[in-house]
């Protein structure tokens, strides 16, 4: 496969060199984005989505022809079409270089990578990036300068915070009174991990969406590197925390998590101050957003009952 790739980019170079200054005539145009200057159709009409969460979220918000996307199958509330075909994870590039796609979106995660080989993937079609440590509305907007759909995002982010406003005025005062957290639990670790901003896994959907409502997390620096936090270690990290929303990836973590005796005795779980959000919310877009706005929206509720 590389030395396909390599003497099809070798061809496009050449292309590139004789088309230059034809960019603007034939419908192209040079953007500028973190990773340096890309040239894209004007109106692109084959888009893939590498990444089934933050790439997919934002193709779909802002409307762009999709023909495939990767990583993982999309999450129940994202609206994918069903005729948008799941394509190989890892991402097969002699399977997207196949699709003939004009446009590929990738994180910026791991540009050499086997999930997110955003430098490959570059030889194939021109790429935008997005980053996992920025809040979906800074990636979205990014992408739709880039591609010149501000309206649709407009539309998008408008939306998401009418929905934000109507939360912040219904629970106001559980939101200003308690300490809170999102996590996931390793059965096979035995170990919480906290979904808290300033972890090693970045700015993750659950911290941006209870930071948007206003409300208060357990500390980054309270936490292991990447929010793990030990069962033995559950009183004195959470002790003080007024309710969990507990995210549920599909592994009946939840139902393991019951069992432990530590876990049981956390004054938010005696409380019952715990909301079971099913489905990976982990990473996202504006689809993501809204889906977590309705749990922490079910906590609080609990909460305040």
């Amino acid at each position: 496969m590389a030395t396909f790739l390599s003497r099809r980019s070798f061809a496009a170079g050449g292309a590139a060199i004789l088309a230059g200054s034809a960019c603007a005539a034939s419908g192209r145009r040079v953007v500028n984005t973190p990773l340096g200057p890309v040239e894209l159709p004007s109106e692109p009409r084959r888009v893939v989505a590498i990444d089934s969460r933050i790439s997919l979220e934002m193709a779909l918000a802002l409307d762009l022809p999709l023909i495939g996307y990767s990583h993982s199958r999309a999450r129940p509330w994202v609206p994918v079409p069903a005729s948008v075909p799941f394509l190989a994870a890892p991402p097969d590039l002699e399977q997207i270089l196949t699709l003939q796609p004009d446009l590929i979106l990738c994180p910026d995660t791991s540009a050499y990578s086997e999930w997110w080989p955003l430098a490959r993937l570059s030889r194939i079609a021109p790429v935008l990036p997005s980053n996992h440590r920025t809040h979906w509305r800074g990636n979205l907007d990014s992408l739709a300068g880039w591609l010149q759909r501000t309206e649709a995002a407009g539309r998008t982010t408008a939306a998401y915070a009418e929905q934000i406003a109507g939360l912040r005025q219904r629970h106001d005062g559980v939101l200003r009174r308690s300490l809170l957290a999102a996590a996931t639990y390793d059965p096979l670790k035995r170990r919480l991990v906290v979904r808290s901003d300033g972890t090693g896994y970045g700015f993750v959907m659950p911290a941006q969406v209870l930071a948007d409502l206003g409300g208060r997390a357990v500390k980054a620096g309270r936490l292991g590197p990447y929010g793990e936090v030990a069962l033995e270690s559950l009183g004195d990290v959470l002790g003080q925390v007024d309710g969990v929303l507990l995210i549920d990836l599909g592994d009946r973590a939840p139902a393991a998590l019951a069992r432990e005796p530590l876990w049981q005795r956390l004054p938010a779980v005696r409380a019952g101050h715990v909301h079971v959000s099913p489905g990976n919310s982990i990473f996202g877009s504006v689809y993501t957003a809204h889906h977590l706005a309705g749990a922490w929206d079910a906590l609080l509720t609990r909460m305040a009952s």
